[in-house]
């Protein structure tokens, strides 16, 4: 029994260490490139690299710190309901911003793409990337894409947005706490919302339900956007060149 439980026991401890070494470093440069989540992921392959451990055998043994991490998006809703009265009474406002936010997702994802002479497989891949790990890896697999390489866009889009965001939300002038919240939630899903929490409640009951809601509208998007692009593979238009 106890040689079962012993890798995830390591494995535990050893992501939290790398974390929290992360996040003490960010802290004390607060240089883009050294974010805590890319400093975590760092410190955990060259551990396993040093130890000589395989990487499907880590993710393997990690299984419970994915449930726990969907456990993480679903402890917002109590933001939800703390500040639930402001939030329904701009309901209206909620759901279009965020459908905006799904669909320029999708649109700057799967335009440039096109053009570049990226294949179905690709595109699809990388059409979720602003939404939640959990979800964009079902929409991925659904439509035939690469669920490692989406999991890793999704990781690098949130990156992006946590660290630009603040600087592009400062730059125009955005003062609304429901519009900074909204919009780092949007654009880079749990990391955003962590950085929108570090401004305020408010800000981090919106990133929370801009996750939830850009997973539905994804998730209702996407299949559209692969139903085109399967059009354009069979008329030979895809990939373009």
């Amino acid at each position: 029994m106890r040689e079962i439980f012993l890798p995830e026991v390591l494995f535990a401890v050893l992501t939290g260490l790398a974390y929290f070494a992360g996040r003490f470093i960010y802290k004390k440069v607060n240089l883009v490139f050294l974010h805590s989540v890319i400093t975590a992921t760092v410190l955990v392959i060259l551990f396993c690299y040093v130890a000589d451990i395989d990487m499907k055998y880590y993710e393997e043994h990690t299984k419970g710190l994915r449930y726990l991490l969907n456990l993480s998006v679903v402890a917002f809703g109590y933001l939800l309901f703390k500040h639930y009265e402001y939030i329904r009474q701009k309901g209206v406002a909620i759901f279009a911003a965020t459908f905006a936010g799904s669909l320029a997702a999708i649109v700057t994802t799967v335009v440039p793409a096109f053009f570049l002479g990226a294949n179905y497989q690709t595109i699809v891949t990388l059409m979720p990337k602003s939404v939640t790990n959990p979800i964009a890896i079902v929409i991925s697999e659904q439509h035939g894409g690469l669920v490692y390489l989406t999991a890793v866009m999704v990781i690098i889009a949130g990156i992006f947005g946590a660290v630009t965001g603040p600087w592009f939300l400062k730059i125009t002038g955005i003062k609304s706490p429901l519009a900074k919240g909204l919009s780092l939630g949007s654009a880079s899903h749990g990391i955003g919302t962590a950085k929108a929490l570090e401004m305020g409640a408010l800000e981090g009951a919106a990133g929370g339900l801009a996750i939830a809601l850009m997973g539905l509208f994804t998730s209702l998007l996407v299949p559209v956007f692969a139903k085109l692009l399967k059009l354009l593979e069979d008329a030979s238009l895809l990939p373009l060149w």
